[in-house]
Formats: structure tokens, sequence, C-alpha cells
């Protein structure tokens, strides 16, 4: 018998034992089938299952450790939060990151390194859920699986689906279209959801049992309801992304998943009650100094007057300088963010960025954001607009808004909220200003308010994302995923060229796969870049990347020169 070792911050080591099992691409969880060949890993005991089931949870967006949050920071916050207009990095990292779209293969590795960690957790847990009888954690764990598929997906594109559902990681492995991994995605999810609707015709013992195992290792959903809710919700997230390149599924797709409940709360991990550690932004932010305020979260900030910027900010460290060495901000004078795509230097004492706007002290105490109620709200906004289906797109606008403030304690009625939600123009007096480099100041571009009156659909949509992505702060790859699928909000460019392939201004459209390794760079030519569809290069867009048919998006703006 082989065993493998998985270790977890918060759980014991769980040893678990190999098995063999396999069929196609489409699993059926409900016959405990699933994709493979050879030998596999399971979980072998009850533990080891509840054990893992925490473990994947802590992975989705690593929780961190008392060490530092080096996972969180190349799963995504040293590249994707820069590509997403909310942070921006401070310093050139040893020289290895001189610019903000440069490729460093170390660092674009780390997203799928962390899905590497969910998968090491859940899928064991899958396989053996029915033999177990588990068969709701084993649901769980496949919804988790899911989302951090999506996630690796909608970051490099196509990837081995079957290969990596089989524990095969090395190549040679064979990549799998876009448009196939969310069919494989909706049918997972369904079946998942599908478990955990009929929980509740289970015996007394099995619901006491399962309960249980929520109450001790349960950290972001809390029962078996709201992870259904949360499976449904990834679906109308997939379904709203594919609505440039197959509207007509994604309005099928999306009424389904509405139909079947969506979350009515924040699926967050809250690591300080939890664990006693820090949220990973902060750590990041202040014990390293890597990340600041981005200039363009600044400027739509202070354009539409958000009442809670400051709880989240802080105002200048210290000093900061210009090039010639005269002190053109005295220190804490005010929130002030960094550009993307200007040249980093060291993080030594001359680096003024460092005295930028931080993310406060006090966010170590925000929980770990994975799926906010607020997105919910504006992806069926979104699919009301588009498609007429669900909650009228002005109510579910207004609950998105409603949902954002409550989690700074602005309630619905008070004057901050009047203040905020009645402004019908952005207040385009304010630019941005760089107090070190002039050359990076920049006109503001929002020109939109928040109140929806009287507009056409484009600019209804506008107003839309941009709420919307005011709200997913910090969550830069679903900021960046809908920047990338709408144009919107109107970000500052950034003068990159990245890997060769961007003209300065463009946007970034996925990061490429790792060729350093000549094995993983054959299996990237023989199958990955036709699976992809283009060359393995920044400027190549994903399977949902295209121009908007209905006309709503500005998603090329960057590319033909607009604002």
């Amino acid at each position: 018998m082989k065993r493998t070792i998985y270790s977890s911050v918060f759980a014991l080591a769980a040893t678990i034992m190999m098995v063999g099992c396999g069929d196609p691409l489409l699993d059926d969880l409900n016959s405990n089938i699933e994709v493979g060949s050879g030998d596999l890993a399971v979980a072998a005991t009850y533990d080891q299952a509840a054990g893992m089931f925490l473990t994947a949870q802590q992975k989705m967006h690593d929780v961190g450790a008392a060490n530092g949050a080096h996972v969180y920071q190349v799963q995504f916050n040293i590249h994707i939060d820069n590509y997403s207009g909310y942070l921006a990095s401070t310093q050139n990292f040893s020289g290895n990151l001189p610019s903000t779209y440069r490729y460093y293969p170390q660092y674009c590795d780390g997203p799928k390194a962390s899905f590497f960690l969910v998968a090491q957790a859940a899928l064991p847990v899958m396989r053996s859920a029915a033999q177990l009888n588990l068969k709701e954690i084993g649901a769980m764990c496949n919804i988790m699986y899911c989302f951090s598929a999506l996630e690796l997906s909608d970051i490099y594109g196509p990837f081995p689906w079957t290969d990596y559902k089989n524990d095969k990681q090395e190549p040679p492995v064979t990549y799998e279209p876009m448009d196939q991994i969310y069919d494989s995605l909706f049918v997972n999810l369904k079946d998942a959801g599908q478990i955990l609707k009929d929980f509740s015709s289970t015996s007394q013992e099995h619901q006491d049992s399962i309960n249980e195992i929520l109450t001790k290792y349960d950290k972001i959903c809390g029962n078996v309801d709201t992870w259904r809710q949360f499976a449904n919700s990834i679906r109308l997230r997939m379904a709203v992304r594919m609505s440039n390149v197959d509207p007509d599924r994604a309005k099928t797709e999306a009424e389904a998943a509405i139909s079947d409940g969506l979350i009515s709360k924040n699926i967050e991990y809250n690591t300080m009650v939890v664990s006693g550690n820090s949220h990973p932004l902060q750590f990041i932010a202040n014990n390293w100094n890597d990340t600041r305020l981005n200039a363009s979260l600044e400027n739509i900030m202070k354009r539409l007057k958000v009442p809670y910027m400051d709880l989240i900010f802080t105002k200048n460290s210290g000093d900061i300088l210009d090039e010639d060495g005269n002190v053109t901000m005295a220190a804490n004078s005010e929130i002030v963010g960094v550009r993307t795509g200007i040249q980093l230097t060291p993080r030594d004492d001359n680096n003024q960025y460092v005295k930028y706007s931080s993310v406060t002290k006090n966010y170590a105490n925000y929980p770990l954001a994975i799926f906010k109620l607020s997105e919910r709200h504006f992806l069926e906004a979104e699919a009301n607009l588009r498609w007429g289906i669900g909650t009228n797109y002005l109510m579910a606008y207004t609950f998105g808004i409603q949902a954002m403030l409550k989690e700074y304690s602005i309630e619905t009625g008070g004057t901050e909220f009047s203040n905020y939600y009645t402004q019908t123009t952005a207040d385009t007096s304010i630019d941005y200003v760089d107090p070190h480099n002039e050359r990076n100041n920049l006109k503001g571009l929002i020109t939109i308010g928040v109140m929806l009156g009287n507009e056409d659909k484009k600019t209804i949509l506008e107003k839309i994302i941009t709420q919307k992505w005011l709200a997913q702060f910090p969550m830069g790859l679903e900021a960046w995923n809908d920047l990338r699928r709408t144009g919107y909000p109107r970000i500052f460019p950034t003068n990159d060229i990245g890997d060769g392939s961007l003209t300065s201004g463009f946007m970034i459209r996925r990061i490429p796969w790792n060729m350093t390794d000549a094995s993983a760079a054959a299996d990237v030519n023989t199958t990955g870049v036709p699976a992809l569809g283009g060359p393995n290069l920044m400027a190549t867009p994903l399977w949902w990347d295209v121009i908007d048919p209905a006309g709503l998006g500005d998603n090329r703006r960057w590319e033909t020169g607009g604002e």
C-alpha cells in the first residue's frame, strides 16, 4: 500500500491510502465515479476526510501562517492585484519584477501551486466520500475544487483537467479547452448541489454526523444549505462570465442557477477569529511593505466619494520627496496610490513608494473573502439587464450597494448611505497626482455617478460593474476578470509591454504558462496552444474574453486608444 502525507496548519497530517478508479471527463459523484486511471489518493478515515475538508477551505484563498502570507502573495497580490487596479507593488523584488507586467515564472506559477494545494486536500475526500458515508462532505470538497479550478482557468486558460483529476501534475499532460472545462464545472457543481439538496431527506443519524463535522471544521459556510447556495452562486458567476462568447447558453445557465437559490451571506474565512493570524494582505502591506493602494482605486474612490475609504487605507506614512529631494507631501497628509507600470526600484530608504497609502492595521481583523454577497446581487443585476431574468436590475443593484456598505457598518437609510447612493455624476475635478514623480500624473477617467437613471444599457452596465469592482476589494481576480470581459471600471492604462506582446497601455489578458522546463513546454506547444487558440503570451485573450455582441461592454478600449 502506498502512503502519502498531507499537512495543514490547523489539522494533523492525514495519512491517505491509494486506490484505483476511473471514468470519463464528466464526473458522477452520486455513484462515486471519478476521472482516473492508476492509483489515486483517497481519505481513508472519517477523521482524515474532516481534516482535509478544513485544509481545502484554508487553501482556496490561502490564509497564511504565523510566519507570513507568502502563498497568498504569489497566489494573487504580486501580480493579479496589480492587474485589477486594486493594489500596486512598491519594489522590484531583487530585480525579479522591474515593472508590473514583467513575467517571472516563480511568481506567476503561484496561482497554479495554490490550486494544487486545494486539489490535494479536496480530491481524496471526493473519491472516498460515498464509502465513508460522507457524501455531503465530498460534495462540499467538489465545490471547493471547482471554485479553484475555475480560478485556475480564468488566470491561465486551458489546463489538463483530466490529468489533474488523476493526481497527474507532471509532464506529459494534455491541456483541454476552456469551454469543455466550463462544461465539466457546471456538471460537477450541479451534481454537488443535488447531493446537498437531498441532505434533508437522509436519516437523522446521518444528518447529525455531517453537522458534527460542520460544527468543528466548516469555517466558511456554516451549514449544508449555504454550501448548496455557494455552488449555485459559482454557477451564476460562470454564466455571466460567458455572456460575450455564448450568450444563449449563458442565459440558460444563469436562469437555472438563480432558480436553484443563491447565497444570502458572505462566504469568507475569518483568519483572526479562527487562527489568530492577520489577514494576509495586511501582513504583506504592513509587515513587508510590498504592496500599496493602486492609483486607479484611489482616483475612483475619491471621484465617487466612497465613504469607507479611510477605514481601509492609511494616509502617507512619511514625507514624500520628489526626484530632486524636495518634500512634496508631508507625512500623514492624504490617501495616495501608486501607478502600475512604473519602473520599480529596491525596497530601501530611497524608495518613496513604501510611504504611500497602505491598508490599515485594522485590516488584520477583516475576514478573507471567498465569495461576497454583494457579488451575488451585482451578478443578478447584470443578468437581468442582459436577459430580463431574475430580480429587477435596479433592485439587485441597490442590494449590492447595501451589502457592500454594510461590510463597513454603513447602514441603509443613514446620511452616509444616502449621500453616496444619490450621486448622479463623479467629481471629475479630482485627478491623480504622484507626489514623487509628476510624469506619472493622470487625468481621472471615471465620469459616471452611482444612482441609476434614465440612461442607456451600456451606461447602466458600467455603473453595475464599477460598484461591483469597488465591492469586491481585495478580490483582485474577479476584478481582473470583469475588466477583461467588460472593460469596466475605467482604470488607468498600464505603460508596460510585459512579455513583449503588449503595446504600452494595453490590458494584460492572461498569465502565460511557464515554459522553463522543456517537458512542460512540449505539452504547452502540443496541446496547450491549440486549446488556447493563440500563442502563449500575455496578449492572447481567453475563450470568454471576446467583444460583447450586445454592445454593452468596452473591453477593447485599451487596444483602440479609448478611455
